[in-house]
């Protein structure tokens, strides 16, 4: 069941124990701004809003974006071929919610398995992500929110036919301040269009924090040199 905006938000407050009032005070904006994300259909609230949401509800900002783009009807996507399909089968390497150092390289393993009847030949395993950026003055830009840096922003995906398992390996570099982040990854077909449109695809995500915060987990784990 797709989920709206105002559920998501109100999902995770619940998970961080925060009320609505809190969400409101710590992102800096008023309670009925936060309303207005969800229930003023005239307009899409502010790139800075959901930035400074986000941040809070410990999200990606593209997540939001998603949510509050889904008011708009899209032209229809393509559909995955029939017979083809993939399973997650595990995060080999850095679960989710891994702490890491600022700056710190690590290589992130996922492991999928063609559950379908479609050979995946020729197939990418691409990059969702994006800086965001807001433009100002002459031609000056800010940038409102760090992300994971990978070495590469497509893997070539080794042939895969139905029954068998995958390992998918991308090296990231975490952002420079203390944050957490999300990357998303989506398969590609040869022509360049989703394999899997409707699926969420594959992510990591990662708390960073600096040196003062690292004492009580190991700093060697995952680390890349």
């Amino acid at each position: 069941m797709e989920q709206d905006l105002e559920a998501y938000i109100r999902q995770r407050c619940r998970k961080l124990k925060l009320s609505l009032s809190d969400l409101s005070r710590q992102a800096g904006i008023s309670r009925q701004t936060l309303y207005e994300c969800w229930s003023n259909n005239q307009s899409y609230p502010s790139l800075s809003t959901l930035v400074a949401l986000s941040q809070v509800l410990e999200v990606h900002p593209l997540r939001l974006l998603q949510l509050v783009f889904q008011r708009t009807e899209l032209p229809a996507a393509h559909h995955a071929l029939p017979g083809d399909q993939s399973a997650f089968v595990d995060d080999v390497t850095v679960p989710d919610g891994e702490k890491l150092l600022t700056g710190q390289r690590f290589t992130k393993t996922w492991r999928l398995q063609n559950v379908g009847t479609v050979p995946w030949v020729d197939r990418q395993l691409a990059c969702q992500d994006d800086d965001l950026l807001v433009f100002y003055g002459k031609g000056e830009q800010l940038k409102l929110a760090e992300r994971l840096k990978p070495d590469m922003e497509r893997l070539a995906i080794p042939e895969t036919q139905p029954g068998q398992t995958v390992d998918l390996s991308v090296t990231f570099t975490t952002p420079s301040i203390p944050c957490t982040v999300i990357s998303y990854w989506k398969m590609l077909k040869p022509d360049g269009s989703f394999a899997f449109p409707e699926s969420t695809g594959l992510w990591t995500k990662v708390k960073v924090v600096g040196p003062t915060q690292a004492a009580g987990f190991n700093t060697d784990a995952w680390q890349e040199n």
